[in-house]
Formats: C-alpha cells, sequence, structure tokens
C-alpha cells in the first residue's frame, strides 16, 4: 500500500517589493520624526511654559508696580538725630533734590555710597540732584552727600523693595545755602525747622482736621487750622506779613499767616490781589 503525501503545496505568495518613492516617503518620514518630534501643539505649549518661567523668574515680589511718591523732608544735621530714609525699588530711578531753607538748590561738591555694588549714582558733577536706583530688592546701605560751604556732610539711610517708591525727594537743609534766595523786609524766614506743617504744606497736604477754604481765581490753595491761614501758591505774598515760608525747588511757596480774607500776591511783575473765602 502507498503511503499518502499529507503535506498539500504551499502558495507562493509574492512579496511586496518598495517602489523609490515608497523608499523615500519613508526615509523622509524617518527623518522629520526624528528632527521634528514634537507636535506644533506641543511645541506652542512648551513656548508658554517657558515664558511663564521667564516671567515669574523676572517679576518682583509684588505684582503691581510700587507707588510713586514725591515729598519733602526736613534735614537735621544735630548730633544723635536719625537720618532720613529713601524708599527705593529695583528698576526704578529716585531723584534727591537738596535745597536751603529759601528753597535755593544746595550744590553737591561729593558723595561716598556704603555698598556701591547695590546701588547706582548718577550725577554730573555740578548741580544739586543725585538720581539713585536700586540693584537689588533686599540690599540696605547709605549714602553721605557734602554740600559746598556745609561742614557737616548729610547722611541718608538706602531702603529697597518698597511698596511706596520715593520718585522725588526735596532735602531740605535748615541753614541758608550759597545760593540763598533775599529776605525781604519786614519779613522773616522760620529756620527752626520745627514747623512740619508748612513742609506737608508744600506737597499740598493739610493737616488732619484743617479747613479747605475757597480762592476763586486759582492763584493759590489755602487751609484754615489753628486759627491760622496756610497759603500754597507760586506767587509771593506780599500782604499781609507771613509769619513763617517755606519754599521748594520748583518755585512752590508756603506760607504761614494770620487770618484774612484778602492776601496781595506777586509774580512775574504782575501783582494780584486774591480772595481767600469759605472761612
Amino acid at each position: 500500500m502507498q503511503a499518502s503525501n499529507s503535506s498539500a503545496p504551499q502558495e507562493f505568495i509574492p512579496q511586496h517589493i518598495p517602489t523609490p518613492e515608497e523608499i523615500n516617503k519613508k526615509s523622509f518620514d524617518a527623518l522629520k520624526q526624528n528632527a521634528f518630534p514634537l507636535t506644533p501643539e506641543q511645541i506652542q505649549t512648551l513656548r508658554n511654559m517657558l515664558d511663564d518661567t521667564q516671567r515669574a523668574t523676572a517679576a518682583e515680589p509684588y505684582d503691581n508696580p510700587p507707588e510713586p511718591v514725591s515729598s519733602s523732608l526736613m534735614v537735621n544735621l544735630a548730633p544723635g538725630s536719625t537720618p532720613p530714609a529713601i524708599r527705593l525699588y529695583r528698576g526704578f530711578v529716585s531723584s534727591l533734590v537738596f535745597v536751603d531753607v529759601t528753597g535755593a538748590p544746595w550744590p553737591i561738591v561729593a558723595y561716598d555710597l556704603g555698598n556701591p555694588g547695590a546701588f547706582n549714582i548718577a550725577w554730573d558733577t555740578k548741580d544739586n540732584i543725585l538720581m539713585v536706583q536700586a540693584q537689588s530688592s533686599y540690599n540696605y546701605g547709605n549714602l553721605a552727600i557734602k554740600l559746598k560751604d556745609l561742614d557737616t556732610p548729610v547722611t541718608l539711610t538706602l531702603v529697597p523693595g518698597q511698596r511706596a517708591v520715593d520718585y522725588r525727594v526735596d532735602l531740605r537743609i535748615m541753614a541758608r545755602g550759597p545760593n540763598a534766595k533775599p529776605s525781604y523786609s519786614g519779613t522773616s524766614i522760620n529756620v527752626s525747622g520745627t514747623n512740619p506743617i508748612l513742609l506737608n504744606i508744600l506737597d499740598a497736604v493739610p493737616p488732619p482736621g484743617a479747613k479747605t477754604l475757597d480762592v476763586p481765581d486759582a492763584t493759590a490753595q489755602a487751609w484754615l487750622y489753628d486759627n491760622k491761614v496756610y497759603l500754597r501758591t507760586e506767587y509771593t505774598l506780599l500782604s499781609p506779613a507771613w509769619i513763617a515760608k517755606l519754599s521748594s525747588a520748583d518755585g512752590m511757596n508756603a506760607y504761614e499767616l494770620i487770618k484774612t480774607p484778602l492776601v496781595l500776591l506777586s509774580r512775574h511783575g504782575k501783582t494780584v490781589q486774591t480772595k481767600i473765602e469759605g472761612f
């Protein structure tokens, strides 16, 4: 008996031979995957994450910019007095303006910085203004300024990282400087340095409880406090005689005078009679 052959013949399936175009496309796809493994959406997501990281790294501790402040300070040179503090913030320039008791510029001769690496100072070597900028948020320091014909240096404390920043500070030395304005006959300048009300009036900040008075011609601002009139004006007060006066470097004047409904002012040779109402 003849044995049967159990293995059936295999069907021949021809293999697919890639065409040159298919080989080229496959190579291109592999190269594209290696060169650009991320999708456009993934790339955009990474760019957004990088932007957020850089923004957070560069940001200051607070989200909002600091509050700008312009003010006047009386400088007490007596031994044991506390030096004025200047509030700074990294990336913001603060202008320090030195004036005498009459409001005249007091020229700077030299300055010395206690922590040179933490602050940057610009000065044109001839005027009365220093431009100060903090280089970091937390490094404190001090600044000593030598003024012309003044034996005692003015010392300031520099405090960075503050929420309120001194954009401009008029530093008033309670003495007559080399450029002092002349005083007029019958008047006397209060140089005691004990009247902070006038200093605040220069900044248009009346004392608490002061009553705002009306000046119809807008030549001045006036307040009534402790039965005295406090006047803030760019004009020069001719009458009545004032009790005390302070002036700023930009020509603003603050007067303390008796209670009066009428004042005589002068500016650029023009005399103005001004009413004060609302007592």
